[in-house]
């Protein structure tokens, strides 16, 4: 006999995994919509870029800047150029159409999987895999999997990457857990991701603004429920995970979304637009709302490296 505490319980939990499957369903369309755009205009990284505060910044450079912030996001896990400390094996986790997958797999001469939610994504990925050559030698491909069910044995990676694919997740710890599973004994995880601000010592959650701010840019970029950097680092230190670092980027990454912007308003970016769909178009709407939230200081760019015990 079911009790009515089961059945609410039950109706709850269906609840949860609708929700979780609509988000799912939404990220998958709206980058299967969107990321031609993206490349049309910006190329091959889907990502922030890295820029000095102090310098003026042309279009020219956003390309390089993009490229500094996968280095920096390197050099701030300790991940050197020394070949006997370099990852032989990595994962992409939200890898978008594989920039960084066959940047990394470049550089180190790596073995490189990559992940998304996207099929458009995944396959564009591997298009540009065989035309660089990569995917004939075996080391580099992508496929669709869930980054909280990911599809690889435990311990099988030297280097976790997750840039700016954290956000998409609606079940943090879920998250996290799948990040420290695949990683190899001794192994490095990266992840780079936007933040809500840590909250003051008196305060038990963000204020009524910061959160409609947040909320508006969730509906339209497919985001479940923000968290702070303090929360993924006590994650990682509830996981025993070693060498735990993080930090604020946020004024590295300051020139970027206006850059975006003037990107869709370019004929070509505004062509690109129109052709990309509803969900491409409701994205660009809000984008003055990423900088309304860096300049309020509610969004927060961040990164957090760590390592697995060996």
């Amino acid at each position: 006999m079911t009790t009515h505490g089961e059945t609410a319980a039950t109706s709850t939990l269906d609840a949860h995994m609708h929700r979780a499957c609509s988000l799912q369903e939404g990220i998958a369309e709206f980058y299967d919509q969107s990321s031609g755009l993206w490349e049309d205009i910006w190329g091959d990284h889907m990502h922030h870029g890295f820029y000095d505060p102090d310098s003026n910044v042309s279009g020219s450079d956003h390309p390089a800047a993009q490229i500094r912030m996968i280095e920096e996001s390197l050099r701030f896990a300790g991940i050197t150029d020394d070949p006997a400390k370099q990852p032989k094996t990595i994962v992409d986790v939200g890898c978008g159409i594989g920039g960084s997958s066959r940047y990394l797999a470049r550089k180190f001469g790596a073995e490189c999987r990559g992940i998304t939610l996207s099929p458009v994504q995944a396959g564009r990925a591997n298009v540009l895999a065989k035309y660089e050559g990569l995917a004939d030698k075996a080391y580099v491909s992508f496929q669709v999997a869930d980054a909280l069910k990911q599809p690889f044995p435990d311990g099988q990676f030297d280097l976790v990457w997750s840039m700016e694919s954290g956000e998409h997740m609606p079940d943090k710890a879920k998250f996290v857990n799948e990040l420290a599973r695949v990683a190899a004994p001794g192994g490095t995880i990266i992840i780079v991701t936007w933040c809500h601000r840590d909250l003051g010592p008196s305060e038990e959650d963000l204020e009524p603004w910061e959160k409609k701010l947040l909320n508006r840019i969730c509906n339209a970029y497919y985001l479940p429920e923000w968290c702070s950097t303090s929360d993924y680092v006590k994650l990682l230190q509830s996981l025993s995970l070693q060498d735990i670092k993080a930090a604020d980027w946020s004024e590295r990454v300051a020139p970027f979304w206006p850059a975006v912007i003037c990107s869709a308003f370019t004929w070509k970016g505004f062509i690109s637009l129109l052709r990309s769909g509803l969900k491409a178009i409701k994205g660009a709407l809000v984008m003055p709302l990423m900088i309304q939230g860096y300049q309020k200081g509610v969004i927060k760019f961040a990164i957090i490296t760590c390592r697995k015990p060996e």
